[in-house]
């Protein structure tokens, strides 16, 4: 039963086909002028990010990461690592300080950054120790064992 529907595949009449033609020019014409735009904006987006520009002297790009400090604060004691940052934004110096982290029992973790190529850790930590409100300063280092690993059988090289 087809409920009223014809049968078949409908026929198209001449004169149908004929307007449909000028109407899928248009449509065709219509995403190839689309498609173009698109490509060119999409190159001329490319080639604007492909030039890199030099930092400007003095930026912090010019600076480099000499090492991590384990610091402690004196009293009274500094819970925010803001209020961390200011107390090491005041050390006057050829040495920046970031915090990096809070460790546990209120030791904080911070790094030292130096425009200086001639900049080590040991100097770092120096001028970190000679500063007002540090308790301790330590460089975070890895510490390995102090004697060989004895081979025996309980033990094997690999």
């Amino acid at each position: 039963m087809t409920h009223g529907k014809p049968q078949g595949r409908p026929v198209w009449k001449t004169s149908d086909r004929r307007q449909a033609r000028p109407m899928r020019r248009a449509v065709l014409s219509t995403m190839v002028a689309a498609a173009a735009v698109a490509g060119l904006a999409a190159m001329s987006g490319c080639a604007s990010e492909s030039r890199s520009y030099a930092p400007p002297p003095g930026s912090i790009t010019d600076d480099r990461a000499i090492g991590d400090i384990m610091v402690r604060f004196t009293p009274p004691e500094v819970i925010v690592s803001e209020d961390a940052g200011q107390l090491l934004a005041g050390i006057a110096g050829p040495y920046r300080y970031l915090v990096k982290r809070p460790m546990s029992g209120g030791v904080w973790l911070v790094t030292a950054i130096s425009k200086s190529p001639d900049a080590t850790l040991d100097q770092a930590v120096t001028v970190l120790r000679a500063a007002p409100r540090i308790e301790t300063a330590e460089p975070d280092r890895l510490l390995k064992p102090h004697r060989a690993i004895p081979r025996t059988r309980d033990m094997p090289s690999n």
